[in-house]
């Protein structure tokens, strides 16, 4: 079968292909244009393929591709050059907007922001200056001298107490009462006073280290209040006379021991007057044992009994024990000391 040769119409690119493609169209494997084949001239070519040009297409009527020619030679430098800053000038452009609208709708939330919380923040403010004004305002002047503060509380003196089984020579120092306990120095740190008791004691409520407790013995309807005793080394023991119990420990981690004493001792003691749960006293005592155990001077305890007001207050180191009534003693110190039964 014969061959024909054409130009594209578009590119100019030489063209072979069979003579049965005259008067079809197809596409230009060059550049892609589409185009009609030119019909069969009527006098017979004469192909020569030997002066068909090297890389030259040709089209084939049986085959289902075209042969394509040579790749086209890469674009000059300063095309791609001014490709590139196209599609740099493009992305910019996409970017700027971008950049717009977030700029907008930042814009746009603060004056939303602004117009509802300009009330509150401007009253916040003002409330913010008055303060400050009245802070740095110097204080008003007034004639009225400064109110002086209390005195604080006069801390007694420590006196030494001097032994003596003699009551009337015996007397009861201004100071704190201290003393000695079997032969140790005994320091009165607390005590407790509530009806038929005085505890006078160091340390801990619980296990004090020395102590003196004295049994008052009071009858029926006595009270504590303004009561006094004056007990001689002479008086026999007896219903009237309080007896006397001292407890000492030889050893901190040992039990403490104790001895009482129902007469033979001296011993002034004065009560005074209820007030806010306490009760003054002023006390001497000197006890007829080896070590000349003595205590002597003021003190204040806790008690439990109606103050003057009528008030009654419950004294949390000596609330009554399981089934006793407060101001009662229980049946075995009430048989002892001839106080009230419960």
């Amino acid at each position: 079968m014969a061959d024909m040769k054409f130009s594209c119409s578009h590119c100019g690119q030489d063209i072979e292909c069979d003579e049965l493609w005259g008067g079809h169209e197809i596409q230009c494997p060059t550049c892609k244009g589409q185009f009609v084949v030119p019909p069969k001239p009527d006098a017979p070519p004469h192909a020569n393929l030997a002066t068909a040009k090297a890389n030259q297409p040709r089209l084939s009527i049986g085959l289902s591709r075209t042969e394509r020619s040579a790749a086209p030679p890469p674009p000059p430098p300063q095309e791609v050059i001014m490709q590139a800053r196209l599609r740099q000038a493009k992305t910019g452009k996409k970017g700027d907007a971008k950049k717009w609208v977030t700029v907008g709708a930042v814009v746009v939330v603060l004056g939303v922001g602004g117009y509802l919380g300009y009330g509150p923040v401007t009253a916040w403010w003002a409330k913010r200056s008055e303060a400050a004004q009245q802070a740095s305002a110097p204080p008003a002047v007034t004639n009225a001298e400064p109110a002086e503060p209390p005195p604080a509380p006069k801390e007694l003196p420590v006196l030494a107490a001097v032994w003596t089984l003699d009551v009337d020579k015996a007397t009861i120092p201004e100071g704190k009462a201290n003393g000695s306990v079997s032969g140790t120095n005994f320091m009165v740190e607390n005590a407790i006073c509530v009806p038929q008791l005085l505890k006078l004691y160091q340390g801990a409520a619980a296990a004090p280290d020395r102590e003196i407790q004295i049994f008052l013995r009071l009858t029926a309807g006595e009270s504590l209040a303004g009561h006094t005793w004056t007990v001689s080394a002479q008086d026999p023991a007896g219903k009237g006379v309080p007896q006397v119990v001292k407890r000492w420990k030889t050893n901190p981690r040992y039990a403490a021991q104790s001895k009482t004493f129902s007469s033979g001792y001296a011993m002034k003691l004065e009560l005074g007057e209820v007030e806010a749960n306490m009760i003054t006293g002023k006390i001497f005592l000197a006890l007829p044992d080896p070590e000349q155990s003595v205590v002597a001077g003021v003190f204040k305890a806790a008690t439990g009994v109606a103050d003057a007001s009528g008030a009654a207050a419950a004294n949390p180191g000596m609330m009554p024990g399981p089934g006793m009534v407060p101001g009662r003693m229980d049946r075995t110190a009430a048989e002892r000391y001839g106080g009230r039964k419960r």
